[in-house]
Order: C-alpha cells, then sequence, then structure tokens
C-alpha cells in the first residue's frame, strides 16, 4: 500500500525543524561566548550606536596616560576596527568609547589632560577626531579633500598642529607639503613644501608651539629643526663617527624630540645606486625604513627596525638597519652625544630630556643623561614590552604594553619600578 501524504505540510515542517535547531544553536553558541566572554556586552558597541555580535581578538596599536590612574589604548580588531578604551581608575575597569574602520590606516593619539585629547588616521583618510570631554563624544574635523594622503600627524596642545600630506594622485616621490593649524583643526594654512628634492620628509615632531623637527632622507647627514612654527627650516649638522661621513649616497635622518629640549636622532647611511645592475639602496617609506636594496640582480625591498621605530611605532618587527648612529641632545641640538641604549630589544621611554628608561624581558636600566650612559640592568618582574608601548609619567609611574600569547595586556609601576603589576584588558566585541 502507497502511503498517501501532503508534502506541501510535509515541507513546512521540516522547514520549522530546521529553523527551531538553528535558533538552538545560535543560542547554544551565543551562551557560550557569554560564559567565555562575560563583558562582551558591557564592551560592545561605542555610545550605544551599534549592537555587538562576537568577541574578537586584538592587539593594542597606542598606549597614553596623563596621570597614573587615567589613560587610553587604542585597540586594532581583527577585522580593520580601530576602538579607544578610556580608563579612570588605573586600569581596573574600561570604557569603550570611539569606534571606527581604520582599514589597517596607523594611527596618532595624543591626550593633554584627562578631557582634551586628539586621534587622527594617517594615509588617504586625512579625518581628525577631537574631544573636550575625556572622549565621551569626538568631534570630527576632516583635514584636507578625501584622497589626500596624510603621512604624519603633530600636536602640542588641543589647538595648535601640524601634518605633512601628499596631494591626491600625486606619485610616491613627490615632495610632501606641510599644513598648520592654531583652531583646532578647524582651519589649516597650507606652509608649502618644508624640503626641496632630493630631500624627502617623513615626519613632523612639534615639541612646543614654535620649534619643530624633521625626520627626512638626503645626500647628506642632516636634521631640519624649525624655529617659527615651521614657516622654515634650518639644517643642523649631526657629529660624524670616527671615520666620517660617507661622501656619497643616501642618509636617512630619523628625529624624535623626548621632552622640552631633548632629541633623539637616529641616521642611517645606504650606498648610491651604480648602473641598472649596481649595488646600492634607495629609501622608500618611514616608518617603518623600508628600503629598496640592489646586490647586482633583483631588486629587493627591505624593512628596517631604528631605534626611532621602537620608541614610537608599535608592533614593528624587522632587521637592524646597516651603519645607524644614534644621537641624543638636551639642547635642541646645539650639542649631540653618541648614545647606545642597553640593548636592541625592549623599549625606552622618558620623562624629561635627560632621565630615560629601557625595559627588556624581566630587565629594567635607567639613564639620567639623555642617554648616554646607563645603569647596570638589574632584574624585575616584568614582560618584554611591546616596542614603543613604555610611558614614563614621572620618576616612579610608568605604563607599558605587552602581550600573552594572543592576548594583550598592560604592566604599570607605582615604585620607580621595582615591582610591576599586571592590568588584563577587556575582551572585544565587533560590531555592525
Amino acid at each position: 500500500m502507497e502511503a498517501d501524504f501532503d508534502s506541501t505540510a510535509s515541507e513546512g515542517r521540516v522547514h520549522r525543524a530546521m529553523t527551531l535547531i538553528a535558533a538552538s544553536l545560535v543560542v547554544i553558541a551565543c551562551s557560550g561566548i557569554l560564559y567565555l566572554y562575560p563583558a562582551v556586552l558591557a564592551l560592545g558597541a561605542a555610545d550605544g550606536k551599534a549592537a555587538p555580535v562576537l568577541a574578537s581578538a586584538y592587539r593594542i596599536g597606542a598606549v597614553d596616560f596623563v596621570s597614573p590612574r587615567v589613560g587610553w589604548v587604542v585597540a586594532l580588531l581583527a577585522t580593520g576596527e580601530v576602538t579607544l578604551l578610556r580608563t579612570a581608575d588605573g586600569g581596573r575597569s574600561w570604557k569603550r568609547q570611539l569606534s571606527i574602520q581604520g582599514d589597517v590606516h596607523p594611527q596618532y593619539m595624543r591626550f593633554y589632560s584627562d578631557k582634551v585629547g586628539v586621534f587622527a588616521l594617517l594615509g588617504t583618510r586625512p579625518i581628525l577626531y577631537r574631544t573636550s570631554d575625556g572622549g565621551t563624544t569626538w568631534a570630527l574635523r576632516p583635514a584636507l579633500a578625501p584622497g589626500t594622503s596624510v603621512v604624519s600627524w603633530s600636536f602640542v596642545d588641543a589647538e595648535h598642529g601640524w601634518m605633512l600630506a601628499r596631494d591626491a594622485g600625486a606619485a610616491a616621490a613627490a615632495p610632501v607639503r606641510l599644513w598648520r593649524t592654531m583652531d583646532g583643526g578647524i582651519t589649516w594654512k597650507d606652509m608649502g613644501p618644508p624640503l626641496s628634492p632630493p630631500e624627502q620628509a617623513y615626519q613632523v615632531h612639534f615639541s612646543d608651539a614654535s620649534t619643530g623637527w624633521l625626520a627626512a632622507s638626503g645626500r647628506e647627514a642632516l636634521a631640519y629643526r624649525s624655529d617659527d612654527r615651521g614657516a622654515t627650516w634650518t639644517r643642523v649638522a649631526l657629529p660624524a663617527p670616527n671615520g666620517g661621513w660617507p661622501i656619497s649616497g643616501q642618509f636617512f635622518v630619523g628625529v624624535q624630540p623626548t621632552q622640552g629640549a631633548g632629541v633623539l636622532a637616529s641616521v642611517v647611511y645606504f650606498p648610491p645606486i651604480k648602473g641598472r645592475t649596481g649595488v646600492g639602496a634607495s629609501i622608500r617609506a618611514f616608518p617603518p625604513l623600508t628600503v629598496r636594496s640592489f646586490d647586482g640582480g633583483r631588486p629587493y625591498t627591505y624593512t628596517y627596525t631604528t631605534v626611532l621605530d621602537r620608541l614610537v611605532v608599535g608592533g614593528r618587527t624587522g632587521a637592524q638597519p646597516p651603519n645607524e648612529t644614534v644621537l641624543s641632545t638636551t639642547d635642541n641640538g646645539a650639542t649631540w652625544t653618541a648614545i647606545r641604549p642597553p640593548a636592541t630589544s625592549g623599549a625606552i621611554g622618558y620623562f624629561n630630556a635627560r632621565d630615560w628608561w629601557w625595559i627588556g624581558a624581566g630587565k629594567w636600566s635607567a639613564s639620567s643623561d639623555g642617554g648616554a650612559t646607563w645603569t647596570d640592568p638589574r632584574g624585575i618582574r616584568a614582560m618584554e614590552p611591546l616596542p614603543g608601548m613604555l610611558q614614563v609619567l614621572d620618576g616612579d609611574h610608568a605604563w607599558f604594553a605587552a602581550s600573552a600569547g594572543t592576548r594583550p595586556l598592560l604592566q604599570s609601576t607605582d615604585d620607580a619600578g621595582r615591582h610591576w603589576r599586571v592590568v588584563t584588558l577587556p575582551p572585544l566585541a565587533v560590531t555592525l
């Protein structure tokens, strides 16, 4: 006997059964996520604008503390989302703030008090965010026309800032132009190219409203300083190592102000390219220091990690550059001293022009003369800091970022580095 059945009803029952099974699986999955990550919902979306959907791994892009208790962390999610986390109690609790799609663009963050700060992206999204209430709300201020590529930002306070930018559609070798704002990014003044070819500027750093420095490449080992808010730039000669500087080739001179009249410089030399198949190199970008090298055969691109990369760029790895000379000044470049950190690894921080710290894996050392000499490294109970992630607030307090496997965390000290505590960061949810 053949069975007589209603195929339409049967299909409906099957559909309802599959729907119930799928819903059950979603509930089970969500329950598992909430069990493993109870803070997902609490730190899901910023300002409640989007619903959290799934916990995501992330790494730390920057750390900025204005006091031992108040600070911010830039979290870089695997999805390309960039979000800021704020603590007001020394890392015991965190609040998720600004969240944007970063698309792997480098970031710039600087806070000047527990209320006022700026955040910006580098690359072809020349936009600036500014807050005056500690990050609760942010004002979006487009800086230049879309497509313009921002190479570097520098702010000394909430009102005075500079950026290096390349016009939309311009070739990578085209000179960058310097722009200045005196009203917190509402308006920008075009200052023109700070350098003329073949010199090329890669970064701008101002230490106060008048004094600025450029990281640049050229045919000589020269630094460039402005004392008039970027209107003009003066060449600053750097002392040569034993044997003098080479007479031909290309020099990269990276410059990073520390505090006040303190400046750290990294000078790297590459030989000139000789013919189509000769040996030599050309500098392509910074940071990180990217070099196109020729060895008589195929050209190769190398990425190097300089002392300045370790100071200001997080998470960078690469070979040490050849012929790197590291110099320090505490008088705005009037005199320079050759320095050598305790190790090529680890991180360097400073709280004035002369007082520096170095921290490696379980080691700590200090300098009181701008890096010229260092104390013997002593053992401490601290992890290896991420490159560029050590911030020394004063003689007693410091923070740095580290990671335990894939888990980001912070460590801090309140007693000049003798004891360190671990501060865990919360899981984050991907937002839609």
